[in-house]
Protein backbone atom coordinates (compact mmCIF):
# COMPACT_ATOMS: atom_id res chain seq x y z
CA UNK A 1 0.00 0.00 0.00
CA UNK A 2 1.43 3.41 -1.16
CA UNK A 3 1.64 5.79 2.02
CA UNK A 4 -0.49 8.42 0.41
CA UNK A 5 -3.35 5.75 0.24
CA UNK A 6 -2.42 4.48 4.17
CA UNK A 7 -2.79 8.07 5.20
CA UNK A 8 -6.18 8.26 3.19
CA UNK A 9 -7.41 5.03 4.98
CA UNK A 10 -6.77 6.63 8.25
CA UNK A 11 -8.07 9.91 7.16
CA UNK A 12 -11.67 8.27 6.55
CA UNK A 13 -11.71 6.00 9.63
CA UNK A 14 -10.83 9.39 12.04
CA UNK A 15 -7.95 7.83 12.91
CA UNK A 16 -5.89 10.86 11.49
CA UNK A 17 -6.70 14.65 10.99
CA UNK A 18 -7.41 15.99 7.78
CA UNK A 19 -3.86 18.45 8.50
CA UNK A 20 -1.49 16.32 9.68
CA UNK A 21 2.55 16.37 10.06
CA UNK A 22 4.78 13.82 9.48
CA UNK A 23 5.64 13.63 13.24
CA UNK A 24 1.69 12.25 13.46
CA UNK A 25 2.39 9.07 11.60
CA UNK A 26 5.72 8.60 13.66
CA UNK A 27 4.22 8.42 17.24
CA UNK A 28 5.32 5.69 19.61
CA UNK A 29 2.42 3.52 19.26
CA UNK A 30 3.02 3.52 15.72
CA UNK A 31 6.21 2.01 16.51
CA UNK A 32 7.18 -1.26 15.06
CA UNK A 33 10.22 -3.94 14.30
CA UNK A 34 9.38 -6.04 11.67
CA UNK A 35 11.01 -8.97 12.94
CA UNK A 36 12.61 -10.22 16.11
CA UNK A 37 15.56 -9.03 14.99
CA UNK A 38 15.46 -6.04 13.25
CA UNK A 39 16.98 -3.30 14.69
CA UNK A 40 15.10 -0.63 11.98
CA UNK A 41 11.80 1.02 13.23
CA UNK A 42 9.40 1.41 11.04
CA UNK A 43 5.88 3.02 12.07
CA UNK A 44 2.54 1.30 10.93
CA UNK A 45 -0.02 3.69 9.06
CA UNK A 46 -3.22 2.07 7.24
CA UNK A 47 -2.81 -1.49 6.66
CA UNK A 48 1.57 -0.88 5.93
CA UNK A 49 4.99 -0.21 7.59
CA UNK A 50 7.22 3.00 6.48
CA UNK A 51 10.49 3.91 7.34
CA UNK A 52 11.26 7.34 8.51
CA UNK A 53 12.94 8.52 5.56
CA UNK A 54 10.12 7.23 2.98
CA UNK A 55 8.01 8.96 5.37
CA UNK A 56 10.23 12.36 5.20
CA UNK A 57 10.95 12.15 1.66
CA UNK A 58 7.65 11.59 0.31
CA UNK A 59 5.56 13.77 2.10
CA UNK A 60 8.57 16.48 1.20
CA UNK A 61 8.77 15.62 -2.76
CA UNK A 62 5.12 14.75 -2.90
CA UNK A 63 4.09 17.88 -1.94
CA UNK A 64 2.75 20.73 -4.63
CA UNK A 65 5.63 22.41 -6.24
CA UNK A 66 8.08 20.38 -4.43
CA UNK A 67 11.55 20.91 -6.05
CA UNK A 68 12.53 17.77 -7.61
CA UNK A 69 10.22 14.59 -7.78
CA UNK A 70 6.84 16.93 -8.92
CA UNK A 71 8.70 19.16 -11.03
CA UNK A 72 10.00 15.78 -12.87
CA UNK A 73 6.82 14.62 -13.68
CA UNK A 74 5.45 12.80 -10.43
CA UNK A 75 2.07 13.23 -8.76
CA UNK A 76 1.49 15.75 -6.06
CA UNK A 77 -0.07 13.88 -3.36
CA UNK A 78 0.12 16.00 -0.59
CA UNK A 79 -0.16 19.92 -0.07
CA UNK A 80 1.04 21.77 2.34
CA UNK A 81 -0.73 23.81 4.63
CA UNK A 82 1.18 25.93 6.76
CA UNK A 83 4.43 25.24 8.62
CA UNK A 84 4.79 20.82 8.83
CA UNK A 85 0.85 20.48 8.30
CA UNK A 86 0.05 18.86 5.15
CA UNK A 87 -3.20 17.83 3.19
CA UNK A 88 -3.90 14.87 1.46
CA UNK A 89 -4.73 15.66 -2.19
CA UNK A 90 -7.30 13.68 -3.88
CA UNK A 91 -9.32 12.55 -0.66
CA UNK A 92 -12.52 12.49 -2.35
CA UNK A 93 -11.15 9.96 -5.11
CA UNK A 94 -10.28 7.57 -2.30
CA UNK A 95 -13.79 7.45 -1.25
CA UNK A 96 -14.42 4.14 -2.88
CA UNK A 97 -10.81 2.36 -1.45
CA UNK A 98 -12.15 3.59 2.47
CA UNK A 99 -15.76 3.91 2.28
CA UNK A 100 -16.41 0.84 3.70
CA UNK A 101 -14.08 0.80 6.59
CA UNK A 102 -15.11 0.62 9.80
CA UNK A 103 -14.72 3.72 11.06
CA UNK A 104 -13.83 2.62 15.26
CA UNK A 105 -11.35 0.61 16.31
CA UNK A 106 -13.23 -2.63 17.74
CA UNK A 107 -13.16 -3.78 21.11
CA UNK A 108 -12.67 -7.22 21.67
CA UNK A 109 -15.25 -9.29 23.40
CA UNK A 110 -15.17 -9.98 26.71
CA UNK A 111 -14.43 -13.43 27.24
CA UNK A 112 -12.53 -13.90 30.79
CA UNK A 113 -13.29 -16.76 32.78
CA UNK A 114 -13.88 -19.21 30.62
CA UNK A 115 -11.44 -22.34 31.14
CA UNK A 116 -9.22 -23.83 29.96
CA UNK A 117 -7.09 -20.63 28.00
CA UNK A 118 -7.98 -22.41 25.05
CA UNK A 119 -11.61 -22.16 25.01
CA UNK A 120 -11.15 -18.05 24.54
CA UNK A 121 -10.03 -18.90 21.17
CA UNK A 122 -12.75 -20.98 20.68
CA UNK A 123 -15.26 -18.17 22.09
CA UNK A 124 -13.20 -15.41 19.94
CA UNK A 125 -13.55 -17.44 16.40
CA UNK A 126 -17.50 -18.12 17.10
CA UNK A 127 -18.38 -14.43 18.14
CA UNK A 128 -16.07 -12.13 16.75
CA UNK A 129 -16.94 -10.70 13.41
CA UNK A 130 -14.35 -11.23 11.14
CA UNK A 131 -13.69 -9.02 7.35
CA UNK A 132 -10.54 -7.91 5.88
CA UNK A 133 -9.14 -5.37 3.35
CA UNK A 134 -7.98 -7.75 0.26
CA UNK A 135 -4.92 -5.12 -0.79
CA UNK A 136 -4.66 -7.20 -3.60
CA UNK A 137 -8.30 -6.80 -5.00
CA UNK A 138 -9.05 -3.47 -3.14
CA UNK A 139 -11.66 -4.48 -0.93
CA UNK A 140 -13.10 -5.85 1.86
CA UNK A 141 -13.46 -9.36 2.19
CA UNK A 142 -15.88 -11.01 2.62
CA UNK A 143 -18.54 -7.92 1.50
CA UNK A 144 -20.42 -8.37 5.04
CA UNK A 145 -18.69 -9.56 7.99
CA UNK A 146 -19.04 -13.14 9.11
CA UNK A 147 -19.60 -14.54 12.58
CA UNK A 148 -19.53 -18.10 13.44
CA UNK A 149 -17.40 -20.66 12.25
CA UNK A 150 -19.82 -21.32 9.51
CA UNK A 151 -19.56 -17.86 8.13
CA UNK A 152 -15.90 -17.50 8.43
CA UNK A 153 -15.05 -20.84 6.64
CA UNK A 154 -17.51 -19.47 3.72
CA UNK A 155 -15.29 -16.34 3.53
CA UNK A 156 -12.19 -18.52 3.40
CA UNK A 157 -9.76 -18.34 -0.11
CA UNK A 158 -7.01 -19.34 -1.70
CA UNK A 159 -5.12 -18.48 -4.00
CA UNK A 160 -8.06 -16.36 -5.07
CA UNK A 161 -11.83 -15.63 -4.35
CA UNK A 162 -12.37 -18.20 -6.78
CA UNK A 163 -11.68 -21.13 -4.89
CA UNK A 164 -13.47 -21.59 -1.89
CA UNK A 165 -12.78 -23.91 1.15
CA UNK A 166 -14.94 -26.67 -0.12
CA UNK A 167 -12.62 -26.69 -3.20
CA UNK A 168 -9.29 -26.65 -1.28
CA UNK A 169 -10.75 -29.37 1.20
CA UNK A 170 -11.19 -31.46 -1.72
CA UNK A 171 -7.74 -30.76 -2.46
CA UNK A 172 -6.48 -31.43 0.97
CA UNK A 173 -8.00 -34.60 1.18
CA UNK A 174 -6.57 -35.86 -2.24
CA UNK A 175 -3.49 -34.73 -0.65
CA UNK A 176 -3.86 -36.73 2.57
CA UNK A 177 -4.83 -40.05 0.38
CA UNK A 178 -2.08 -40.22 -1.32
CA UNK A 179 0.18 -39.32 1.76
CA UNK A 180 -1.55 -42.25 3.82
CA UNK A 181 -0.88 -44.77 1.22
CA UNK A 182 2.85 -43.75 1.13
CA UNK A 183 3.62 -43.32 4.89
CA UNK A 184 3.78 -47.33 5.24
CA UNK A 185 6.69 -47.57 3.10
CA UNK A 186 8.64 -44.36 2.38
CA UNK A 187 11.99 -45.66 1.79
CA UNK A 188 10.67 -47.85 -1.21
CA UNK A 189 8.52 -44.73 -2.27
CA UNK A 190 10.42 -42.03 -2.25
CA UNK A 191 10.45 -41.21 -5.08
CA UNK A 192 6.87 -40.27 -5.00
CA UNK A 193 7.04 -38.92 -1.68
CA UNK A 194 9.20 -35.95 -3.41
CA UNK A 195 6.46 -36.03 -6.32
CA UNK A 196 3.59 -35.67 -4.04
CA UNK A 197 5.26 -32.72 -1.96
CA UNK A 198 6.29 -30.93 -5.33
CA UNK A 199 2.19 -30.90 -5.65
CA UNK A 200 1.82 -29.39 -2.39
CA UNK A 201 4.28 -26.81 -2.77
CA UNK A 202 2.68 -26.14 -5.82
CA UNK A 203 -0.65 -25.77 -4.18
CA UNK A 204 0.46 -23.65 -1.58
CA UNK A 205 2.58 -21.23 -3.32
CA UNK A 206 6.11 -21.90 -1.78
CA UNK A 207 9.24 -23.60 -2.94
CA UNK A 208 10.48 -26.76 -2.74
CA UNK A 209 12.97 -26.90 0.16
CA UNK A 210 14.89 -29.97 -1.62
CA UNK A 211 15.26 -32.16 -4.76
CA UNK A 212 16.64 -34.86 -2.36
CA UNK A 213 14.16 -37.72 -2.00
CA UNK A 214 16.38 -39.44 0.62
CA UNK A 215 16.07 -36.01 2.94
CA UNK A 216 12.08 -35.63 2.74
CA UNK A 217 11.53 -39.17 4.13
CA UNK A 218 13.98 -38.77 7.03
CA UNK A 219 12.47 -35.80 8.16
CA UNK A 220 8.95 -37.42 7.75
CA UNK A 221 10.37 -40.14 9.99
CA UNK A 222 11.27 -37.03 12.24
CA UNK A 223 8.27 -35.82 12.23
CA UNK A 224 6.08 -38.72 12.91
CA UNK A 225 8.46 -38.70 16.07
CA UNK A 226 7.40 -35.65 17.26
CA UNK A 227 10.16 -35.23 19.45
CA UNK A 228 11.32 -32.02 20.53
CA UNK A 229 14.72 -33.15 21.19
CA UNK A 230 15.13 -34.46 17.39
CA UNK A 231 13.89 -31.68 14.97
CA UNK A 232 12.25 -32.10 11.41
CA UNK A 233 13.28 -29.01 8.98
CA UNK A 234 10.57 -26.56 9.07
CA UNK A 235 9.88 -23.66 7.12
CA UNK A 236 5.97 -23.18 5.41
CA UNK A 237 6.79 -25.89 2.87
CA UNK A 238 7.75 -28.72 5.93
CA UNK A 239 4.85 -28.05 7.66
CA UNK A 240 2.26 -28.25 4.90
CA UNK A 241 3.99 -31.70 3.61
CA UNK A 242 3.97 -33.20 7.61
CA UNK A 243 0.19 -31.99 8.15
CA UNK A 244 -0.82 -34.30 4.94
CA UNK A 245 1.28 -37.18 6.21
CA UNK A 246 0.17 -36.93 9.79
CA UNK A 247 -3.44 -35.02 9.57
CA UNK A 248 -4.55 -35.30 12.75
CA UNK A 249 -1.65 -34.05 14.81
CA UNK A 250 -0.03 -31.69 12.87
CA UNK A 251 -1.27 -27.86 11.79
CA UNK A 252 -0.27 -26.15 8.81
CA UNK A 253 1.45 -23.25 11.02
CA UNK A 254 2.91 -21.10 8.71
CA UNK A 255 3.27 -17.19 8.74
CA UNK A 256 -0.87 -16.14 8.57
CA UNK A 257 -1.90 -19.26 11.34
CA UNK A 258 1.17 -17.66 13.88
CA UNK A 259 -0.39 -14.22 13.36
CA UNK A 260 -3.44 -15.47 13.83
CA UNK A 261 -2.96 -17.51 17.19
CA UNK A 262 -0.44 -14.87 19.01
CA UNK A 263 -2.96 -11.93 18.02
CA UNK A 264 -6.13 -13.93 19.35
CA UNK A 265 -4.42 -14.83 22.23
CA UNK A 266 -3.36 -10.64 22.40
CA UNK A 267 -7.38 -10.35 22.42
CA UNK A 268 -8.30 -12.63 24.45
CA UNK A 269 -5.78 -12.45 27.93
CA UNK A 270 -4.73 -9.86 30.26
CA UNK A 271 -1.38 -9.53 31.03
CA UNK A 272 -1.55 -11.97 33.84
CA UNK A 273 -3.40 -14.18 31.61
CA UNK A 274 -1.23 -13.66 28.18
CA UNK A 275 1.94 -14.68 30.63
CA UNK A 276 0.50 -17.75 31.58
CA UNK A 277 -0.37 -18.97 28.23
CA UNK A 278 2.81 -18.06 27.19
CA UNK A 279 4.42 -20.53 30.10
CA UNK A 280 2.03 -23.33 28.83
CA UNK A 281 3.37 -22.97 25.51
CA UNK A 282 6.15 -21.36 25.49
CA UNK A 283 7.48 -21.64 21.97
CA UNK A 284 5.07 -19.69 20.45
CA UNK A 285 5.88 -16.74 18.29
CA UNK A 286 5.77 -14.69 15.08
CA UNK A 287 6.85 -15.87 11.82
CA UNK A 288 7.82 -13.34 9.55
CA UNK A 289 5.60 -13.39 6.30
CA UNK A 290 4.53 -10.02 4.62
CA UNK A 291 0.83 -9.32 2.92
CA UNK A 292 -2.61 -8.77 4.02
CA UNK A 293 -1.74 -6.82 7.40
CA UNK A 294 1.01 -8.59 8.20
CA UNK A 295 3.90 -7.98 9.72
CA UNK A 296 1.28 -6.34 12.88
CA UNK A 297 2.43 -4.86 15.77
CA UNK A 298 2.12 -6.47 19.04
CA UNK A 299 1.48 -5.36 22.46
CA UNK A 300 3.84 -8.01 23.97
CA UNK A 301 7.32 -9.46 22.91
CA UNK A 302 7.13 -12.96 21.28
CA UNK A 303 9.82 -15.32 20.34
CA UNK A 304 10.66 -15.53 16.56
CA UNK A 305 9.13 -18.88 15.82
CA UNK A 306 10.59 -18.43 11.62
CA UNK A 307 12.06 -22.30 10.94
CA UNK A 308 11.46 -23.66 15.11
CA UNK A 309 10.31 -27.22 14.80
CA UNK A 310 9.51 -26.38 19.01
CA UNK A 311 7.02 -23.93 17.81
CA UNK A 312 5.22 -26.55 15.08
CA UNK A 313 4.91 -28.99 18.18
CA UNK A 314 3.51 -25.98 20.46
CA UNK A 315 1.25 -24.97 17.41
CA UNK A 316 -0.21 -28.57 17.37
CA UNK A 317 -0.97 -28.88 20.97
CA UNK A 318 -2.89 -25.75 20.71
CA UNK A 319 -5.19 -26.32 17.79
CA UNK A 320 -5.22 -29.39 19.01
CA UNK A 321 -7.11 -28.39 22.42
CA UNK A 322 -8.81 -25.83 20.41
CA UNK A 323 -10.79 -28.00 17.98
CA UNK A 324 -11.82 -29.73 21.24
CA UNK A 325 -13.08 -26.82 22.57
CA UNK A 326 -14.55 -25.81 19.29
CA UNK A 327 -16.49 -29.20 19.21
CA UNK A 328 -17.67 -29.20 23.09
CA UNK A 329 -19.06 -25.70 22.65
CA UNK A 330 -21.17 -26.20 19.54
CA UNK A 331 -21.86 -30.11 20.15
CA UNK A 332 -20.26 -30.34 16.33
CA UNK A 333 -17.44 -32.27 14.59
CA UNK A 334 -14.73 -29.14 13.22
CA UNK A 335 -11.29 -30.73 11.51
CA UNK A 336 -8.31 -29.42 12.51
CA UNK A 337 -8.17 -28.13 8.75
CA UNK A 338 -11.54 -26.37 9.10
CA UNK A 339 -9.85 -24.40 12.10
CA UNK A 340 -6.50 -24.11 10.16
CA UNK A 341 -8.17 -22.59 7.31
CA UNK A 342 -10.26 -20.30 9.71
CA UNK A 343 -6.89 -19.17 11.24
CA UNK A 344 -5.66 -18.77 7.78
CA UNK A 345 -7.99 -16.01 7.09
CA UNK A 346 -7.44 -14.98 10.29
CA UNK A 347 -3.83 -13.94 9.85
CA UNK A 348 -4.17 -12.62 6.79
Amino acid sequence: MALHDAIALEIQAGALPLNFSAADLKTSRRRVYLSPTDANERYRVGLDFFAVDTINMQLENLCENADYWVRNGQVARYRRVAGDLYELLGLDETQELTAEIEPNAKTYLRCNGLSPLEARFAFYLEHEPFQIYDRRRRKVHPAHPAQGLEARLSSYFWPSPEVDFAATEKRLQSFIAKAQELKHNLVGKADEVLALFTAICQWGGVRLPTQEADAVVVNLQRAADRNAQKPAAMNSAWTKLYAMFCPDDFVIHDSRVATALVAIAEAVFNDDELDSFKVQYPNLGLIAGRGGSRPRATRTIWRNAYMSWPAQLDANRLVASIVQALNARSGLTYSARQLEAVLFMEGY
